[in-house]
């Protein structure tokens, strides 16, 4: 009989991207001990992560110490999600939209891209925009946009990575670029580039709000984004293109999790080139 895994560690209120980092990699050792399919979406952000903190550091940005602090306000919304997830009555309850995704993470079914997307979708849905007028203020978020555009192209160019380089893992996956390369990564693209607007007029909305009406806006929201975590787990249209691709690929899939976000961990350790144009 197996012994229990170990209950998941609070993560403390981080205030350095280095500090993100860090408690990432706390979710990833956890998820190997569990094991959890929460590592797929926690190797990933690992990577989006450094990928960051290297353009902050490279002075990608217009202004470098707002999107640190931009990045950091965004990776705590996950790091409370993930607090109120596993530890009811100790912190506030997760959104919807994360709570969707934290539940999935116990179904075999779902490939590890699905995972993925489900996190990207309740991080950039909702998180995004709530984090950009945390740090922007009504003032200042008009002025944060083309900073907010260039650090979606960095998180874009590790997502279309990381795709590409789970060919081990996932030789289906593999198959598939291998014929439609370019179409596939230009959907990708066009995708983050809608999730991307659609979050900047999330922000821009709350920013003109009185302070009494965000919360509501925020629940509309976060109803909204959890509709589409659903939609990526059960796709629409069983006999369509998207759910064949998704049995293509879970025939093939590696079921091991705990070598998966491994190996997924060991690909976040170095960042995919790195892009600041979408």
């Amino acid at each position: 009989m197996q012994p229990a895994p170990a209950p998941f560690p609070p993560i403390p209120a981080a205030t350095t991207l280095d500090e993100v980092v860090d408690a990432i990699e706390s979710v990833i050792r956890w998820s190997i001990s569990a094991p959890s399919r929460l590592g797929y979406f926690a190797a990933l952000y690992k990577r989006i992560t450094i990928a960051v903190r290297t353009a902050v550091s490279d002075g990608a940005f217009e202004d470098g110490p707002r999107m640190a602090r931009f990045d950091v306000t965004f990776a705590n919304r996950y790091f409370d999600a993930l607090n109120g997830y596993f530890h009811p009555g100790e912190y506030p309850n997760p959104t919807r939209s994360w709570k969707v995704t934290f539940n999935a993470a116990s179904r075999p079914a779902p490939i590890m891209l699905q995972h993925m997307l489900a996190g990207i979708n309740a991080h950039i849905g909702l998180d995004l925009g709530i984090a950009a007028q945390t740090v922007g203020r009504p003032a200042q978020v008009r002025a944060l946009q083309d900073d907010f555009n260039r650090i979606n192209a960095v998180l874009a160019s590790q997502v279309n990575g990381i795709v590409q380089d789970i060919n081990e893992l996932s030789p289906a996956l593999a198959d598939i670029y291998a014929v439609l390369m370019q179409h596939e990564i230009f959907v990708i693209n066009e995708a983050l580039k809608t999730m991307r607007d659609d979050a900047w007029r999330f922000a821009t909305i709350l920013s003109l709000q009185p302070g009494l009406l965000r919360p509501f806006t925020i629940r509309l929201r976060d109803r909204n984004v959890a509709t589409q975590a659903e939609s990526i787990y059960e796709p629409p249209g069983v006999v369509g293109l998207i759910q064949w691709a998704v049995d293509a690929i879970a025939a093939r899939e590696s079921r091991d999790i705990v070598k998966n976000i491994q190996v997924l961990d060991a690909i976040a350790s170095t960042p995919a080139p790195i892009s600041t144009v979408m």
